[in-house]
């Protein structure tokens, strides 16, 4: 079993920020010491280690209701309104939880302000510190079947009470003996026990007299137990309960984070849209200039050669007869291949010009003109390395911020 972090928030007397205890316990063995000190501190032990936190449960109601079973997403919306009877405040002002099913009709749940969640969930957020569970530190102490567990702290002054799983209170330590006497008054809600723990300053024989014999008291002094978090080294039954429910549910979490940013991808949206209506247009756009220049070729190609009738290549008919005329295959189809090959190479040269081109006898003499020699000497490199023939630069000059170079390519 991995080790998991536990760390319980304070808000101690005197304090105006929240301080926090945390520790590490490793199949229900601690493993590392106690600490105490602000939520900054404890980011910096923990380096982003998630783990589940522990709320003042003066903060947080603990209650059963009744509900009719139904499934969870319908349970956790009539929850509110079935526990608005018992509560004082505005539910719309209260997050409603919903725990496990105690018997068919009846469940259990906890109430807490939003405030207290957004107050606890964003100092959390800012000190950097991950949350996997969040639960109430009324349920710190072990839980046992037909047992209660009280935990008595002195700072501060009150006292930890678990009367069940998912269940308990937190009261001041002098108000203890009168809670437990008027439960186990009520005969079928007396425990059969009632463990208390570092309860020392407890009023043993007035607590005797409370239960009346009805509740066994077993009184445990662990000098190992320094704070409520060191007892969940003691055996307890384990519980799936989390405050983290409904808006404050991880991925509604994030879906809040991610709310001021909605306008935002919408506005993304919309230009991704006109971006692609855009495309389209220019594209029909650009068939349409494209459909005009090939009637443009064949309206040139039936000028210079008006006998010929039917045109359906234009370019590889032109090709044809300019051999023709030339009277040398051999002659056109090495130019024809030289300007295949130089073409698109001179194309990507920016600031590139031919000033002068002549053919004879399978050499082609090329007079351009360029921004500076460097581009010069880069474009015969490309030459040389890209098309099969041989290139030589027969001369360069440099005049107006321009270079002017003569440049000879034949086949090799």
């Amino acid at each position: 079993m991995a080790v998991q972090l536990h760390l319980r928030l304070l808000s101690l007397p005197g304090q105006d920020t929240l301080q926090a205890c945390w520790i590490r316990i490793n199949d229900g063995q601690i493993v590392s010491d106690l600490k105490l000190g602000s939520l900054a501190d404890a980011a910096a032990d923990l380096a982003a280690e998630a783990g589940i936190v522990y709320v003042p449960g003066t903060d947080v109601l603990l209650t059963q209701v009744r509900l009719p079973d139904n499934r969870r997403k319908q349970l956790l919306k009539a929850l509110p309104y079935a526990l608005e009877d018992e509560l004082i405040d505005d539910v719309d002002s209260l997050h409603c939880a919903l725990g496990s099913r105690v018997e068919p009709g009846l469940y259990n749940s906890a109430v807490v302000a939003h405030e207290k969640m957004r107050y606890w969930l964003d100092s959390l957020a800012n000190a950097g510190i991950r949350v996997l569970q969040l639960l109430p530190d009324t349920l710190l102490p072990p839980f046992e079947k037909d047992s209660w567990s009280v935990f008595s702290e002195h700072n501060p002054d009150q006292a930890l009470v678990r009367t069940d799983r998912e269940q308990g209170f937190v009261c001041s330590r002098e108000n203890l003996i009168t809670f437990i006497q008027t439960a186990v008054a009520q005969e079928d809600k007396a425990p059969a026990k009632i463990r208390l723990f570092h309860c020392d300053s407890i009023d043993e024989s007035a607590l005797e007299v409370a239960v009346s014999g009805l509740s066994e008291l077993e009184w445990i002094d662990d000098p190992q137990i320094e704070d409520a978090l060191s007892l969940l080294s003691l055996k307890s039954e384990a519980t799936d309960f989390n405050l983290l429910q409904g808006q404050y549910a991880p991925r509604s979490r994030i879906r809040q984070h991610l709310r001021p940013w909605y306008s935002s991808v919408a506005l993304l949206g919309l230009l991704l849209v006109i971006g692609l209506v855009t495309n389209i247009i220019q594209y029909y756009s650009l068939q349409a200039r494209n459909q005009k220049l090939k009637q443009e070729i064949i309206a040139t190609f039936q000028q210079a050669f008006p006998e010929i009738k039917r045109v359906v290549n234009p370019q590889a008919q032109m090709r044809h007869h300019l051999s023709r005329l030339r009277g040398s295959n051999k002659r056109s189809i090495s130019f024809d291949k030289m300007l295949a090959s130089i073409g698109p190479l001179a194309k990507n040269v920016k600031g590139l010009k031919i000033q002068n081109l002549h053919y004879k006898k399978g050499q082609l003499e090329l007079l351009l003109e360029l921004p500076d020699l460097q581009t010069l000497e880069n474009f015969k490199q490309t030459l040389s390395s890209r098309t099969p023939w041989n290139v030589e630069l027969k001369s360069a000059s440099s005049t107006d911020n321009k270079v002017q170079g003569r440049m000879l390519i034949y086949e090799k």
